[in-house]
């Protein structure tokens, strides 16, 4: 009784002290309502600025493997976020632009970049279309004071990043980026936002893969 989730413990590595859990929960409420916003934005941006065309069909689809280089994806936690809830909270605030929703968190429990801690971050993308790359992005800078873009990596588009502030949690990193047929959302409460735009970086030519 009065134990925290086993997920919990793990994320700071030790056993966990009172609080410490409730504030790692708090942090991951955070996660879920930024992306919601996010995607909203997405769809605003498909209101406010020129509407493409839709494809005929899609180039690309996103795919979550069990593991994303030294990350493992952690099921448990994504129940606990209820990530299948997002994926339909991200469909429907997009208005028809966000198709093949697919979302997963990932940890690394040997931390990165020198650091002991253990890192996470969720991901979620899916296909985009009616809305260009550069709409997508020019609606989340401007919803996001202080974000700025980033590059988008080897497989192109727009990318942009920013830290959200928790009055009870601390910094959550977000990033996006935006192609003509994709669209992908990272954030962590653990990673800065450089490591997370990094992050992005790495992982798209795993996650982004040539329709079947």
């Amino acid at each position: 009784m009065g134990q925290e989730p086993a997920d919990a413990e793990e994320l700071d590595g030790r056993r966990p002290r009172a609080g410490r859990g409730r504030k790692r929960r708090v942090r991951f409420i955070l996660l879920a309502i930024g992306l919601i916003v996010v995607l909203g934005a997405g769809a605003a941006a498909a209101v406010k600025l020129k509407l493409i065309p839709p494809s005929s069909g899609r180039s690309h689809e996103l795919v979550v493997p069990s593991h994303l280089g030294s990350y493992v994806r952690r099921p448990q936690l994504e129940q606990q976020m209820n990530a299948k809830s997002l994926q339909q909270q991200v469909i429907k605030k997009s208005a028809g632009q966000a198709s093949h929703v697919v979302s997963a968190v990932y940890e690394n429990k040997a931390g990165v970049s020198g650091t002991a801690l253990p890192q996470i971050f969720l991901f979620i993308g899916g296909n985009l279309s009616g809305v260009s790359p550069s709409g997508f992005i020019t609606s989340f800078t401007a919803q996001f004071k202080g974000a700025r873009a980033t590059s988008a990596g080897s497989l192109g588009g727009q990318a942009a990043c920013v830290d959200t502030q928790g009055s009870a949690s601390g910094a959550v990193a977000l990033c996006v980026w935006a192609d003509g047929d994709t669209f992908g959302v990272l954030t962590s409460p653990t990673m800065s936002l450089d490591q997370l735009a990094a992050q992005l970086r790495s992982i798209r030519p795993s996650v982004e893969l040539p329709a079947k």
